[in-house]
Parts: structure tokens; sequence; C-alpha cells
């Protein structure tokens, strides 16, 4: 049993070294090609990787440039967008311009119409009265005439001269006829007169009534301009508010363009008044030490000519009685303060009384396209602008000029506003902006109408030529309509 046993493992035995034998080389090719494959993987995978971060980078570059092309042709738009809208803008103000100027046009011929329509009735009612007259006139010199029928020849006169019964009723009879000579030919003149007026008053109502009738043609032709402006506007109008961001951001660059004007100019004035400070006070100065010398001189002199032996006896004396008091230095002062006030009142007094002659800052043709202070935005509800001065638009090529005699005070460049020119008058201040160039320089003293530089006219906006313009007392800014003509 144990020997069966013995030969039954060793069989078994046997077996599994057999199969064992032939297992072996299938898991060396099975390790060795799991060894391999880990190995090429990951060359195919660095390949694909390398590729794919090839491709990557130059998506990423082309995507760049195609991003860069598209910022800028969105910038570009932007900007012409923002430049059209601008120039929608200035079209609108410029149209409602022409709109209130039409207005006003219209409101002007109403009032002729009606004047010429009183006129009118006036001289119908005129000729009435004159026919009347005339008929009564005409009437009586016919009772009178056929009253004296019987005499109504040289013959019938002759025969009522002598059948006179003496000399002197024959003198009375004769000084009769010769009154009622006279009274029939200035009845005749009278008569032929009215006729006269008459005619001239028809004449006179015929030329008002085709006065009348080219009046309402006119009326009617404005009005239909009124019409059409009205409705461009209101196009406009509709356009424009569905740019309502764009436009609260242009207003937003203008307000700051504004602003920064303003700021400069304060700056600016505030400089030159304590530059005119600092001047008053040093000639102030002077005149007080020339003045005190000159007391001292004269007092020195004065002592000199009545005490000559006191003098030479107390120098140190005389030096403090030479120098002046506080009282005379005070009254030098005073009268120097009360020069130079009088000189500066006259100057602005000059400016302030021609208030409403002033020489409007351009020539010829031209129209406020924006006025002065506090006015709605033409196209955005429940917002206002602000302005210190008025717009005035004109033709291309006009130039701004001097509304008084002045001094220019300063010339600078601001964003928005081109060349700008300051002219002091006094305590006043005129302002021109949007100057394509300028003809004076700081500190010409310039008269009133000269020319001082060229209107600047806008490429982008059609050539629009504009100018801000604006008057201030120092600081305080002043309505620029009430001081122009």
């Amino acid at each position: 049993m144990p020997q069966c046993f013995v030969k039954w493992s060793r069989c078994v035995a046997v077996i599994l070294t057999v199969i064992l034998l032939a297992a072996s080389p299938v898991d060396a090719q099975v390790r060795k090609k799991k060894t391999r494959t880990p190995q090429r993987t990951t060359q195919r995978a660095n390949t694909r990787s390398t590729r794919t971060a090839k491709r990557t980078m130059e998506s990423v570059k082309k995507d760049k440039n195609t991003t860069e092309r598209k910022i800028s042709e969105t910038a570009t738009k932007l900007q012409t967008n923002k430049k059209e809208l601008n120039r929608q803008l200035n079209k609108l103000n410029s149209l409602n311009a022409d709109i209130a100027t039409s207005r006003s046009e219209a409101e002007g011929l109403r009032r002729h119409i009606d004047s010429i329509g009183s006129a009118i009735n006036a001289t119908a009612d005129s000729i009435k009265v004159l026919e009347t007259e005339l008929e009564d006139m005409r009437k009586a010199y016919i009772k009178a005439m056929r009253g004296l029928q019987p005499h109504g020849t040289a013959a019938s006169d002759l025969s009522f001269i002598f059948s006179a019964e003496s000399f002197s009723e024959a003198y009375s009879r004769i000084r009769y006829l010769r009154r009622f000579s006279s009274w029939r030919e200035r009845k005749v003149e009278r008569i032929e007169n009215t006729i006269d007026r008459i005619a001239e008053r028809r004449s006179h109502l015929t030329a008002l009534r085709h006065s009348q009738d080219q009046a309402y043609r006119k009326a009617e032709a404005n009005r239909r301009t009124l019409a059409k402006q009205q409705e461009e506007s209101e196009q406009m109008v509709t356009q424009l508010r569905k740019e309502d961001s764009a436009l609260r951001q242009s207003l937003n660059e203008q307000k700051k363009k504004a602003a920064a004007l303003d700021r400069e100019l304060d700056r600016l004035i505030a400089a030159e008044q304590a530059r005119i400070a600092r001047e008053e006070a040093a000639r102030k100065k002077a005149a007080a030490e020339k003045a005190a010398k000159e007391k001292a001189a004269k007092e020195k002199a004065a002592k000199e000519k009545t005490s000559p032996v006191t003098a030479s006896k107390e120098p140190g004396k005389e030096a403090v009685d030479d120098k002046p008091s506080a009282k005379e230095v005070a009254s030098s002062t005073a009268k120097t303060k009360t020069a130079a006030s009088t000189s500066a009142s006259a100057l602005t007094g000059s400016f302030a009384a021609n208030k409403g002659k002033l020489l409007f800052p351009v020539a010829g043709k031209y129209k406020i396209v924006r006025r002065f202070g506090r006015q709605p935005h033409p196209t955005l509800r429940h917002v206002e602008t602000e302005n210190s001065g008025i717009d005035i638009e004109v033709s291309s090529g006009s130039s701004a000029r001097a509304v008084f005699a002045g001094t220019v005070s300063a010339i600078f460049k601001q964003d928005g506003f081109n060349s700008i020119v300051m002219i002091r008058h006094g305590n006043y201040i005129t302002i021109y902006a949007g100057l394509a160039g300028v003809n004076v320089r700081q500190g010409d003293v310039v008269k009133a109408g000269q020319s001082l530089g060229k209107i600047y006219s806008d490429p982008d906006d059609g050539n629009r030529t504009i100018l801000h313009f604006e008057i201030r007392n120092e600081r305080q800014k002043l309505n620029p309509t009430q001081w122009v003509r």
C-alpha cells in the first residue's frame, strides 16, 4: 500500500514538472510583452502629447491674433459709432437752433400779418370816411350851385351887379361874387383833394393786401419748414434714444472736459489774481517808500532852512526826524489805493457800461446751438446739461473777434476745446475756446473787433465750426447773451 502510494506520488510529481516546464516560456513571453507595452505606450503618449501641445500653441496664437483683430475692429467700430453719435448730437443741436429760429420768424410773421391786418382795416375805414365826406361835399356843392342857378352865367353876374340901386350896393355885390367864386374854388379843390386821397388810400390798401398775401405765403412756407424740421428732430431723438448708454457715456465725457476747462480757467484766474495782488502790493510799497522819502526830504530841507545850527549840533535828532511817521505812511498809502481803485473802477465801469452793446464774438451769420446755464438734454429724459457759456455755430473759415478792448491774459489748449484765449477787461474776463490757431500773444493789448484766430472746423463732424464763448466777472460766470448784441 505504501509502495503504490509512492509510485502514484512520483507520477503526479513528473506530470506537474512537465506542466511547469511547458508553461515557463509562455510566462516569459507574456512578461516580456507586458514589459515592452508600457514603454511603447509611454512613447506613443509622449508623441501624441507633443503633437497636441504643438497644435494647442498654434491654436492659442491663432485665437490670440483673432481676438486682437476683433478687439481692434470693435475699438474702431466703437470710435466710429462715438464720432457718429457726436455728429448726430451736434446736428440735433443745430437743428434745434434752426427750429428756434423758425419759430421766432413765425412769431414775427404772425405779428407782421396782424399789423398788416390792422392797417388794412384802418385804411378801409379811412376810405369809407373820405367817401362819406366826399359825398357830403358833393351834395353841398350841388345844392349851392342849384340855389344860384339863375345867376349861373357871366351875363347874369353882370346883371346882378348893374341891377344894384347904388354904387355901394354894386361894390358889395362884386365882393360877394368874388367871395362866392373863392368858396366854390375851395370846395372844388377840397373835393379833388379828397378824391386823390381816396385813390391814394385805395392804392395803399391794395399794396397792404399784396403784402399780406406775401406774408401768408411766407408764413405757410415757414410752417412747412418748421414741421419738416420738427419731424426730422423727432426722428433723430427717437434714433438717439436707442443709444442710451452711449449717450450717457458721451455726456459724461463732455462733462469731464467741461469740468477740466472750468478747473483750468479757475486756476489761471486765481494765479492772475495773485499776480495782480503782488504787483499792487509792490506798487503800493514803492509808492509809500517814495512818498516817505519825499516827505523826509522836505522836512530836512525845512529844518536846514530854519535852524541850521541846531541841525548841525544834533545830527542824531535830524536822523530821527527824517524817518516818516506811521500816520504819514498810512496817508500816502491811502492816496495810492484810491488812485488804483479809481483806475480799476474806470476799466470795469467801461466794460459794464456796455452791457448789452458789446460786439458779438463772431461776425456774419451765426446760430447759438447751446445756451448758457442748465438746459434739458436734447434726447435723454430727465437729464440736464450745464454750460458755462454759449456755443456758437458759424460757417467754416470764420474767425473769433474780441468783444471789447482788453489785454490777453492767457493762451492755452484743453482737450475738447482746442486753443483757448482769455482776455481781461478790468475785473471782467472773456474766454474764446475752440480756435484752430491764434493770432495774438499773451500780454498783447487788443482792440474791440480785433481777430483772435480762426475757429476750428471738425473734419469728423462735416467741418462743423463751433466757438465756445464765456464771460466772467473774475470767477463768476455770466450769461453772454445779456452782454453781447
